[in-house]
């Protein structure tokens, strides 16, 4: 939540332009003229941040200077609209565009405050296509710069892993860069923009009427940037997520050389249980499946002993996994017992929310077909290392499933050999 509220911060200031003025001495009295600083200003009914919202006016716009109020507030009048903003939202000046382009381009200056100025310079002039050019250059800077920050501290840290596809046309693998586009793009979307510093990244998408962005990086198993032809696998990780409404001009600057949708008839997986509208997770449910073992191999039992009954290095699995979104399966059947993801014959239902009471997590399942259920984990119980799933709610008899990584748990081996 904290992580989402700075995030949300961020694009307060991208989407009001918070911008100060040093002129405010300069500023006629009661009854004097100013003018709108910031791209789009909240006139509220008290001087207060949380006070309700009476108006709303845009930059540029002559109002009439009614009073000073404590704590930097003012109360100005904008043709009919009359409330409180804070001064450093009004100034003596008219802004002009030319001005804040200047400003925009002052590299000595923060990326932030160069963003705010780009930002008013394009609203003020949405048909500049240098000042929306730099207004989306430098709300990547800034979303970089946060990623640097956010990595360090207070970031998700969120991993996941990205399988690369064999392509044909060269025949070779998928590049990092590839098949993390191929998974953000596994989803329904009006255009996407993506940028890659070396291995680091930020994905701003505009779907469902708000900017969706994410930032992170990616890299080999073992660490490194750069991914070899024989791995097949590397590693995701996300640090910020964030969803917001979007001023119109941020959209335009930002939708200018997107990536329009993926008419890529592989996009969705059947077997996987894919589809457009995949259920996301709610932010808590996910909380609650990256906290639990991804594996399970089903426990047979023999004189009050439990074990792990293989075939030739497969044993009956449950494996649970996530995607880049928070959208998540599992993976049901025989799975082998070193690789995750490996099965020789399994079914795959889609995991729509998980909850949880005392030691029992509930998960609601949508198979590829038929109607949704529930099934019910006991986790932990009284054996380490063991739980107990069952299909049909927590008071009905399970089966119990030793966790990937249990320790303890014998393996026997039933391997004819022919």
């Amino acid at each position: 939540m904290k992580q989402m509220i700075r995030r949300l911060s961020l694009w307060s200031a991208c989407l009001l332009a918070l911008g100060s003025t040093p002129t405010w001495a300069q500023q006629a009295q009661a009854g004097g003229s100013v003018y709108i600083q910031g791209s789009e200003v909240n006139l509220r009914d008290k001087a207060s941040t949380t006070a309700k919202v009476v108006g709303k006016v845009t930059i540029a716009t002559e109002c009439q200077h009614v009073k000073d109020a404590p704590k930097q507030w003012v109360r100005i009048k904008c043709g009919e609209v009359e409330g409180f903003t804070l001064k450093s939202l009004v100034g003596a000046q008219k802004p002009t565009a030319e001005a804040l382009l200047a400003q925009a381009q002052d590299t000595p200056q923060p990326a932030t405050a160069r963003l705010d100025a780009a930002m008013r310079a394009a609203t003020l002039d949405s048909k500049n296509e240098q000042a929306l050019k730099l207004l989306a250059d430098l709300f990547f800077d800034v979303n970089f710069e946060q990623l640097l920050k956010d990595r360090k501290k207070g970031g998700l840290h969120e991993a996941f892993i990205v399988k690369r596809r064999e392509l044909e046309d060269p025949k070779r693998k998928e590049t990092g860069e590839e098949g993390l586009l191929r998974e953000l793009e596994k989803i329904e979307y009006d255009w996407h923009r993506f940028q890659l510093r070396r291995n680091d990244f930020v994905s701003a998408m505009y779907r469902d009427g708000a900017l969706v962005v994410y930032t992170g990086d990616y890299e080999s198993l073992d660490g490194m940037f750069k991914l070899e032809e024989d791995q097949s696998e590397f590693r995701v990780t996300i640090e910020s997520r964030s969803s917001s409404a979007v001023s119109d001009v941020l959209k335009l600057a930002l939708g200018q050389g997107a990536r329009p949708p993926r008419a890529d008839t592989e996009k969705y997986t059947s077997f996987y249980a894919e589809y457009p509208g995949m259920a996301i997770l709610r932010p808590e449910a996910f909380r609650l499946l990256r906290a639990l073992p991804p594996r399970w191999h089903l426990l047979s039992e023999e004189v009050g002993a439990h074990f792990i009954r293989s075939t030739c290095g497969w044993a009956q699995t449950r494996e649970l996994r996530f995607d880049l979104h928070r959208r998540a399966i599992m993976e049901s059947g025989d799975g082998d017992l070193v690789r995750p993801g490996s099965f020789e014959q399994s079914g795959v239902s889609r995991i729509t929310d998980i909850s949880r009471s005392g030691s029992t997590y509930t998960f609601r399942i949508r198979p590829i077909s038929g109607e949704e259920y529930t099934r019910a984990l006991s986790w932990p119980t009284g054996t380490p290392g063991v739980g107990i799933w069952n299909d049909s709610g927590p008071g009905s008899e399970g089966s119990p499933y030793a966790a990937g990584a249990a320790r303890g748990i014998d393996i026997r081996e039933h391997c004819s050999a022919q």
